[in-house]
This record gives C-alpha cells, sequence and structure tokens, in this order.
C-alpha cells in the first residue's frame, strides 16, 4: 500500500515539476509511528490555520503621523491653509467653467480657450496664495497617501482673504509640502 502511494506521490511531483530528494521522508511523515492511533486533535503532519497565526505578533501601537506643512507647523482639520507653489498644482476634477488660470498681478481668473483645449489645458492651476480650510487629514502611518491633506477651497469666500475669486468650488487632495498653515 505504502509504495502504491510513494509511485503514485513521486509521478504527480514529476507531473507538476517538483523533486523530492527522498520519497521515503516525504512518506514515513505521513504514516503512523508504533502502530499508535491517530486522533484528529493530535495528528503529527495535520496542519490547523491556528498554528499559522499562533506565532503572528499583533500589529505595534503606533501614534497617528501628524502632518507638517512646508514650515514645519502641525496641519489639523479645520485650519487655513494656502498653496505655497505656484501654477504647478492642476485640479482637473473641476467643472469646465473652471478651466483656467490666475494673472499674478491681478489676481483675475483667466479662463482657457475652449479652441485649443487640450489635456494640459482642461484644469485650474492653482496659485500661490490661494487659500482654503481643511477638511481632512489622514494618517500615513494606517494607509498609503501621497496627497494625506484634504482642503476645501470655496468660491467667493470672504474668510479666505486672498484677493482671489475662484469660478466654483472645490475640494483637493494636497501633500503637506504645498500648503502652509495661515493663522
Amino acid at each position: 500500500m505504502f509504495q502504491q502511494q510513494r509511485a503514485l506521490c513521486c509521478l504527480l511531483c514529476a507531473l507538476m515539476g517538483i523533486t523530492i530528494h527522498s520519497t521515503f521522508a516525504f512518506t514515513s511523515s505521513f504514516e503512523p509511528r508504533n502502530n499508535m492511533h491517530i486522533t484528529k486533535s493530535n495528528h503529527p503532519t495535520k496542519l490547523y490555520m491556528s498554528s499559522f497565526f499562533a506565532d503572528a505578533t499583533p500589529p505595534k501601537e503606533t501614534a497617528a503621523a501628524v502632518q507638517r506643512d512646508a514650515n514645519g507647523s502641525a496641519i489639523t482639520v479645520g485650519q487655513k491653509v494656502a498653496v505655497v507653489t505656484h501654477n504647478s498644482i492642476k485640479a482637473h476634477h473641476v467643472p469646465k467653467s473652471s478651466y483656467g488660470s490666475f494673472d499674478s498681478t491681478t489676481k483675475q481668473f483667466i479662463p482657457h480657450d475652449e479652441a485649443n483645449k487640450t489635456r494640459k489645458t482642461s484644469c485650474l492651476l492653482l496659485p500661490e496664495g490661494l487659500r482654503g480650510e481643511v477638511i481632512t487629514v489622514h494618517d500615513t502611518n494606517s494607509a498609503d497617501r501621497p496627497q494625506p491633506v484634504l482642503v476645501k477651497f470655496g468660491a467667493d469666500d470672504e474668510e479666505r482673504n486672498d484677493g482671489y475669486s475662484l469660478p466654483s468650488a472645490f475640494s483637493m487632495h494636497l501633500s503637506a509640502n504645498e500648503i502652509i498653515v495661515v493663522v
């Protein structure tokens, strides 16, 4: 009986491309030792899923990662922040009426020409100094977020005091080094 099992095991392993150096060592681990009666609970070779997870260590308790702006100030929900990069952040998820940029001196919105519309111009370029409110700060220890700070930019917000008149309100995920906290 065991010879047939060994032969079947070798045949299956050969078909799967697995080499077994000693078929006796492989099959002898499945044989009852010294004519002992093997029960389900103490079978020497049976694997239970609990044995895989028994050695697993619980995750370390880590404190939430504090996001810091370009000046090193901590960013929290409800704070007012300003964009620090000029025309390098593109908001593609705004309405078509908001596609454009801002004049750096007059701070007036300049819509993009519809005739020359491309993927590069189908966005709103965020100007340096544009202010918004932090809605959410994600913990980068628990989730991989390249832009962990969600900022809401409101249209014609009197509290913003940045001089820009946005054509529409929108929210955008930004990285901590793209904004600074405004007091």
